[in-house]
């Protein structure tokens, strides 16, 4: 059999075709080390999320609750990328 360099490149060389999976539904989750429940101002995560899925609740002495509206949140992991501790992870929806 004859390969070509094209199809060497564009990944025809597959033997058997790769079974497609239905991409599971991610949301994301604030974990214990955010910034913000140690009263450290930071909001990363809200600023970088275009859905405005995550919220600041101010919980005074300049210490704010983020919250992420599960119902708003799509799952495109920009928030987790920018958190500077990585308190921010992507986890399988529940349904």
């Amino acid at each position: 059999m004859a390969i070509s360099r094209a199809d060497l490149f564009r990944g025809r060389l597959r033997s058997e075709p790769v079974p497609s999976e239905a991409p599971q539904a991610m949301v994301a989750r604030i974990g214990a080390a955010c910034l913000s429940y140690t009263g450290t101002d930071c909001r990363m995560c809200g600023d970088h999320c275009d859905h405005a899925a995550i919220r600041f609740r101010p919980l005074g002495r300049g210490r704010w609750l983020p919250i992420i509206e599960e119902g708003g949140c799509t799952g495109c992991g920009d928030c987790a990328t920018v958190c500077p501790v990585k308190a921010v992870t992507m986890e399988v929806a529940t349904a």
